[in-house]
């Protein structure tokens, strides 16, 4: 698809092209989507400020936008005259089997209308036409039980966070899916293991975003406590997935990795544990055993005596009033 804007000989040309390749893939699988700006030499000397390009947003995929590769830059010849030639690369992931339709993009800028540098400028706007392709259903033979829905090219590897467990420690495993494909939607797969409890921690995506290709990987948490002693083993986890390329389901294995669990350190403290017949290191255990088990005997004592002394100290200041006045 290309649009072109020709103007006059003396302000340049602008040549907007937009591509979506391949038109047919399976569901799930990268479809590449480039929008190409071609600038002449008069155009580009006449250029005060960057192009504007708005691409289309799809319904239904999942979009990963490259950053602008300046290398990546060219020179072409159109018709015999060389151009410019700067890049936008989008990939597109199709979720579901059907007929998808990319809208029209939008390139717009300005040229001024004459040699002067402060004359004035008029505004152009370019648009694409609309695209199609068509993403066609995963094969239902020999997909595995437990196929979560991946599609590309994948490995995997397991690690843990220490090197010394003990029963009642939690530490973290870390399962990382490595290759190409659709990173944020890979699925957790299951882990199972039958010595300790296990929670589902956090869930990171790493982008590469240098080529045209979206690769990198997806790293998934889970906090395990031990909850027996003894040497275990990790178990090896399975991730399978569909590859396009081969067209046909393929898996990654982890390998298992033995581990010891030591004992816990000591037993848990119980708050609600019998009162020994000592108060501290007192050396006089009659009188601990007399003060707990008649505490409400010495408390009301205690506050019969402090109200004595209270009386007391009042009646000893009336007395001494007394005696001043007297005086």
């Amino acid at each position: 698809m290309i649009v072109a804007i020709l103007l006059f000989a003396q302000i340049g040309t602008v040549q907007f092209q937009t591509r979506v390749s391949p038109d047919t893939v399976f569901a799930g699988q990268q479809v590449n989507y480039d929008a190409a700006t071609l600038v002449d030499d008069v155009a580009r000397r006449r250029l005060r400020k960057n192009p504007i390009f708005t691409p289309a947003d799809v319904d239904g995929v999942t979009l990963y936008d490259f950053p602008f590769d300046t290398s990546a830059v060219s020179t072409v010849t159109v018709n015999g005259a060389p151009y410019r030639r700067y890049t936008y690369h989008r990939a597109i992931f199709p979720l579901l089997p059907g007929v998808y339709t990319v809208p029209p993009a939008t390139l717009q800028y300005a040229l001024p209308d004459g040699d002067d540098y402060f004359s004035s400028e008029h505004n152009y706007t370019a648009n694409s036409e609309p695209a199609q392709f068509t993403a066609i259903p995963l094969p239902i033979s020999g997909r595995p039980v437990g196929f979560l829905g991946a599609v590309g090219e994948f490995r995997d590897t397991l690690k843990t966070d220490g090197s010394t467990l003990r029963v009642g420690d939690p530490f973290t495993v870390t399962m990382r899916v490595s290759g190409v494909g659709n990173l944020r939607l890979l699925a957790r797969p299951p882990l199972q293991i039958d010595w300790a409890t296990i929670v589902a921690g956090e869930e990171r995506v790493y982008w590469d975003s240098v080529g045209t290709v979206v690769r990198g990987s997806k790293e998934f948490d889970w906090v395990v406590t031990p909850k027996i002693a003894g040497d275990m083993v990790l178990p090896a986890v399975r991730y399978d997935f569909f590859n396009p390329t081969s067209r046909r389901y393929e898996f990654a294995m982890t390998p298992a990795v033995p581990m010891t669990v030591a004992p816990a350190t000591g037993p848990v403290s119980d708050t609600a544990a019998t009162p020994r017949d000592t108060i501290g290191d007192t050396p006089f255990p009659m009188l601990a055993r007399l003060a707990r088990n008649n505490s409400l005997v010495i408390a009301i004592g205690a506050s019969a005596v402090a109200i004595i002394l209270f009386g007391i100290l009042l009646l000893g200041r009336r007395r001494s009033k007394s005696e001043d006045e007297e005086e």
